[in-house]
């Protein structure tokens, strides 16, 4: 039978593909049969904290607090992992810190205590779990003084180690982890097309490093937040319940659709997908794929399976939210991890049908590699639909989609600012780091008319953080298809909305922001500019309310109705607010010639460039990569329609719309370039010379 993606109902979620080398064997020898040179030895590993810590700073030091590798700099990738070539004659221990750049999670810390035989490679993944087991030995509970220390008792490390394991016993079964898991040294294997991997990888997506009120080290789980105290060396601890059903039989499904989605990818485009429509109208949802390749049977589930759900996300069917990976040449050969779990609810027993609360649910990550090496994801909804395993699929999970109507999202926003005109005093456009959040509602997309005609028009937005009230976006007359802020009061009939209601594209609020981009000024938080788009003291935002997990309600509003919502939405935020401080130690992208060009006022590209501006970057290898930019249209200072850029590309033509030149916007001229993130949040540089 073929696959109708537009009635299928399991929840796309990408997970990392994290593959690490195999562990190599114990042992300082460095005789080579037949004289020579020994082959040198190697220590990698992966950074993961349930997600991978990609583009983050790894150190790594011995005995004596040099660094026994090779590499003058190691950074981990987009997917986590990271390797070390070790100097002749370089001896454990070997402690490796991994730094998360967005200073949302600390340090992470990781040890190795024995040497690798010429030409062998030992795995030391760094985790939440690895520097709980290493604090564990420091009295003090910090596991950057045992690497401070420079020692360690193998033995007593060795101890803690099968304490904690022990104590994760009935989890590891829940999951189904590898004989003999080992936190610091079991290699995570992506499931593929054909075969299942490991499961190293899923027990961070279900346990939790936590503390308790009087600081002592514990862990958690997705399913059950009470504490159990971390195993010594000399205490075994509490050994933890099972996983709940819905969480173990869902950490056994992100598996599956790994394999089914890296299944679906090996098969070429134009056998991948067998029928197409472009014809369809954004407001309904745009182009849609119909059929697919058998491969690609079962990545979301249909009305069939006798659950009565069909896949829908933000007013998308499956058809349409996958049309971009499953049409694009360039993910065939893609490889999927399993999809990491980012937020599990369980089922609400007095939920009725249709409400997808009647399920277990869990927003999941699904992360790919494609077939240039470019890493990617789509985020969205698994729902445990009970009584539709079968044989052939044996898994109750399917992608569901969040079951919205309206396209609208939520995120936080980190963006670097920097002025390139020396002589600009103005602090309203001086060089910054920024953090917000935004509410992204779509007024011209799926969902954005009623039944009657009635076009979407006001929506107001309450919860964690935000004015009481809540925050009114009014539905623009410009091209832009996402609604301005109009108030921070909560009155859905008088405001300023922004840029006047016409081209504006304002869907932020900034919250903070820095002196500038160096030195103590980069860590220096200066006054908010008075502003309709700035938080204001007094008006009620609380950004310690603002964090992963805190959920919104987006009330929407048709036609003239200024009273009761038409209809009501809930978004919840994925990603932790990276503070404005905290930019400085992010990885950034520098301009390339051309973009700096068509920042020269006195330049060849000072004029009006119709369709044709060329914009170029060199890709920092610590930093994501830009997947969109556009620029400044007008004297208002609003962006145009973004340009997307494909995955590994370093420059792209503003070819879909007019920039106008130097004289015309009285010496304005802002580029902008966003980073394709895969937690969720949002990434931009803005370049700028006014």
């Amino acid at each position: 039978m073929k696959l109708d993606l537009s009635s299928l109902v399991l929840c796309l979620s990408t997970a990392t593909v994290l593959t690490l080398h195999g562990c190599g064997g114990g042992g300082t020898g460095e005789t080579v049969a037949g004289g020579g040179t020994p082959p040198p030895s190697s220590i990698s590993g992966t950074a993961a904290t349930g997600a991978a810590l990609g583009n983050a700073n790894v150190t790594i030091t011995d005995s004596t607090g040099t660094s026994p590798c090779e590499q003058a700099t190691i950074t981990t990738t987009a997917l986590g992992s990271y390797s070390c070539t070790l100097k002749a004659g370089k001896t454990a221990p070997f402690f490796v810190v991994v730094t998360d750049p967005t200073g949302n999670t600390p340090p992470l810390v990781s040890i190795q205590t024995t040497t690798p035989a010429a030409g062998d490679n030992l795995t030391v993944n760094v985790t939440p779990l690895t520097t709980a087991i290493v604090a564990q030995l420091s009295p003090t509970g910090n596991a950057l003084s045992i690497v401070a220390g420079g020692t360690v008792d193998a033995a007593q490390l060795k101890s803690i180690t099968t304490n904690v394991v022990a104590q994760l016993a009935n989890i590891l079964a829940s999951v189904e982890a590898p004989a003999g898991y080992n936190p610091f040294t079991t290699s995570i294997t992506a499931a593929t097309a054909s075969g299942v991997g490991n499961t190293a990888d899923r027990i961070l997506d279900v346990v939790r490093i936590v503390s308790t009120g009087t600081g002592a080290l514990a862990f958690s789980t997705v399913d059950n937040p009470t504490p159990i105290l971390l195993a010594t060396a000399t205490t075994t601890g509490v050994v933890a319940a099972p996983l709940t059903d819905g969480v173990s039989t869902l950490s056994r499904a992100t598996q599956i659709a790994a394999q089914v989605f890296t299944g679906c990818f090996a098969v070429p485009t134009t056998q991948r997908v067998l029928t197409k429509d472009d014809t369809i109208p954004v407001a309904n949802g745009g182009p849609k794929v119909g059929d697919s390749a058998p491969q690609c049977q079962n990545i979301v589930a249909n009305v069939d399976n006798g659950a009565g759900v069909t896949f829908l996300q933000n007013g998308y069917n499956a058809g349409q939210f996958f049309y971009g990976l499953l049409t694009s040449d360039q993910m065939t050969g893609a490889q999927f991890s399993v999809p990491e779990i980012m937020l599990f609810a369980p089922a609400v027993t007095s939920a009725v049908s249709p409400s997808l609360e009647r399920f277990d649910r869990a927003i999941l990550n699904i992360k790919f590699i494609d077939n240039a090496g470019n890493p990617g994801n789509l985020i969205t909804v698994a729902a445990r639909l009970t009584g539709t395993a079968t044989t052939t699929r044996p898994t109750d999970w399917w992608l569901v989609g969040n079951q919205q109507l309206v396209d609208t999202s939520t995120r936080l926003n980190i963006r670097r600012v920097e002025q390139l005109n020396a002589g600009n005093t103005n602090t309203f456009r001086m060089s910054t780091y920024m953090t917000g959040i935004q509410f992204n509602i779509n007024a011209k997309g799926p969902g954005s008319e009623l039944s009657g005609g009635q076009l979407l028009n006001i929506a107001r937005v309450t919860g964690p953080g935000l004015p009481t009230a809540g925050l009114v976006y009014r539905r623009s007359s410009g091209a832009q298809s996402s609604m301005d802020l109009f108030n921070k009061t909560g009155n859905l009939t008088g405001g300023l909305q922004c840029g006047n209601g016409s081209t504006a594209s304002c869907p932020n609020i900034w919250l903070a922001r820095t002196m500038g981009l160096t030195g103590t000024n980069a860590s220096t938080l200066a006054a908010n500019p008075v502003s309709l788009l700035w938080a204001q003291p007094g008006e009620g935002f609380d950004a310690a309310q603002i964090i992963k997990g805190a959920r919104y309600k987006i009330e929407l509003f048709y036609g003239s109705n200024v009273g009761t919502a038409d209809r009501t939405v809930f978004k919840t935020l994925l990603s932790n607010l990276v503070n404005a401080n905290q930019g400085v130690n992010l990885a950034w992208n520098t301009l390339g010639p051309k973009s700096l060009a068509a920042l020269d006022p006195n330049g060849s590209l000072a004029g009006t460039q119709v369709n044709t501006l060329a914009l170029d970057w060199v890709q920092n290898p610590s930093a994501e990569q830009i997947g969109g930019i556009t620029g400044v249209i007008d004297n208002f200072g609003t962006f145009g329609p973004n340009r997307f850029v494909p995955r590994g590309v370093l420059s792209a033509i503003l070819d879909n719309h007019t920039i106008p030149s130097f004289s015309t916007t009285t010496g304005n001229r802002t580029l902008f370039y966003g980073y394709r993130m895969v937690d969720g949040s949002g990434k931009q540089g803005v370049y700028q010379y006014n």
